[in-house]
């Protein structure tokens, strides 16, 4: 039988001008440790609002989270829950304990980094799981003189740890961990199950909710987690009337995510079913594993997938429908330069250095989008106040032999159809990696012959657009970039960037084997 561990940790308390309380937090960590104890965690430790009034320091919070590490026996799985203010300061990201004061100098010198990669690489723990609920709202940045969240979430994950250790973010780069205060209401018959007058981090509850009614007999990995959790934090968004688009989750490990397995089974043990097949590309709509009638009641997609091919220096761009990607086959894997569009390519010069349009070679677009969703008299544009972006990875892992793939959906929420431009010119895709700062390619370095990709976009309707990546770096001008190697293993960030429009971000992980 396995052992499961969870220490959950707040900072809830905050005193400090230009730093909001967050009474919330204490029962967040209480119905999380509840349904913890209930799903099989033999010991879970809550640590918020300490006897005596005394206050969650740093020294309190390293040393909790050292010695729960370094207590842990061989093969045992740990989740730690880290809940509070945080910011993001010099590349690093932070914690802020209840106890900082507003004339600390850096900000970030009296706060917690999250950052335990010594204690990690000497835990025996066979698994060790953070989530935090840190990228919060109520934080004067400019009084405090920090950094912000901008860049939240680019932990690193050391070469020794990629077997069994994973962070999830409550939010990506540039978003803040929403919550909803005891005086807001939801939207009449929300059926959210939720008793009025509460308080709760919209992260904090969504897992709460997900975690309460997962079928016991079910494992759960962290694709099952995310695929459950982020539906049901978009529906409380929805429903407490919240600004801006919905907070996105990030996974960041160097473990596919859909081997790492942190709840036990109905007897107690650590689950040993094979990965679930992720979706194959093509038409793309996310596997949704949740079991339970209160998150997706009533959800109901409508997109016109147009499969495109993204690769950021010397490659082909390349379009095609929903049907040709099904007639592709599903989870087949073509070579980046090769197109499954059902419309005829352009005819090219045998032999000549360039294409028959005069492009070089390797950025030429071949075929045209098709279907629904194609546009031969433009509409006006949609504006940016009525366009919502996302992006999904369409696998959370990539072994070597695979193709990454991205599905970038624009949505508007006007009353009126519009065109959106998914050309190179307007909408610009960048991969980082997650523990380095900067880009490792962008498709506005050297962008394809033909830049304009406009798509009809209906009334309160969404449109999808599939990208793939052949893993190359990238150099401004279509220069050569230094080092000029493909992406190696690690855990990568896809931003989607429009003028004018809140980017887009999601995370996958290029493994090793």
């Amino acid at each position: 039988m396995g052992v499961y561990r969870a220490l959950l940790i707040g900072a809830s308390n905050y005193e400090a001008r230009g730093v909001a309380p967050l009474p919330f937090i204490p029962g967040d960590l209480a119905r999380l440790g509840a349904v913890l104890r209930e799903r099989g965690f033999q010991d879970v430790q809550i640590l918020s609002g300490r006897e005596g009034g005394k206050q969650v320091t740093a020294n309190y919070v390293n040393a909790r989270v050292t010695g729960f590490l370094r207590r842990a026996r061989a093969g045992e799985t740990l989740l730690i829950v880290l809940s509070g203010h945080g910011i993001h300061a010099s590349g690093r990201d932070y914690l802020v304990p209840e106890d900082i004061d507003e004339d600390t100098h850096p900000f970030a010198s009296g706060c917690v980094p999250i950052d335990w990669h010594h204690h990690l690489d000497e835990t025996r723990a066979g698994h060790v799981l953070f989530l935090i609920d840190a990228c919060r709202e109520g934080i004067e940045q400019d009084h405090m003189g920090v950094d912000g969240v901008r860049q939240w979430g680019r932990q690193k994950v050391g070469a020794a740890l990629r077997r069994k250790v994973a962070y999830v973010y409550g939010c990506s780069p540039a978003q803040l961990a929403l919550f909803v205060r005891a005086d807001d209401s939801a939207a009449e018959g929300a059926g959210l199950d939720v008793p009025p007058g509460e308080s709760f981090s919209l992260f904090s509850r969504a897992v709460f909710d997900v975690l309460r009614l997962w079928p016991s007999d079910s494992p759960m990995s962290l694709v099952d987690f995310k695929d459950a959790v982020q539906p049901r934090i978009e529906e409380l968004h929805r429903a407490y009337r919240k600004r801006g688009e919905p907070q996105t989750l990030r996974i960041i490990t160097d473990l596919p995510a859909e081997t790492f397995f942190f709840l036990p089974d109905a007897q107690g043990h650590r689950p040993t079913r094979p990965a679930r097949t992720p979706p194959s590309p093509g038409p793309v709509q996310r596997h949704r594993s949740m079991r339970f009638s209160v998150l997706l009641t009533s959800l109901a997609v409508i997109a016109t997938s147009v499969t495109t091919a993204w690769v950021l220096t010397a490659s082909v761009l390349k379009d095609n429908d929903s049907r040709s990607s099904q007639s592709a086959g599903a989870g087949s894997q073509d070579p980046p330069a090769r197109s499954h569009s059902s419309s005829p390519e352009p005819k090219k010069s045998s032999g000549s250095p360039t294409d028959a349009d005069g492009s070089r070679p390797g950025t030429q677009v071949t075929g045209t989008p098709q279907g629904a969703g194609k546009v031969s008299t433009s509409p006006p544009n949609c504006p940016a106040s009525a366009t919502r972006l996302t992006v999904r990875s369409v696998r959370n892992s990539y072994r070597p032999t695979e193709t990454p793939t991205f599905e970038i959906t624009a949505r508007n929420v006007s009353s009126a159809a519009c065109t959106f431009d998914f050309g190179f010119a307007s909408t610009t895709l960048t991969i980082s990696k997650a523990a380095l700062s900067g880009t490792f390619g962008s498709s506005a370095d050297c962008p394809a012959g033909n830049s304009l990709l406009k798509q009809l976009v209906p009334a309160r309707d969404s449109v999808s657009h599939t990208v793939e990546w052949n893993r190359t770096p990238s150099a401004p001008q279509c220069g050569t970039p230094t080092p000029n190697e493909p992406a190696g293993a690690g855990t990568y960030l896809v931003t989607v960037i429009t003028s004018g429009v809140p980017q887009a971000h999601d995370s996958f992980v290029l493994s090793q084997d």
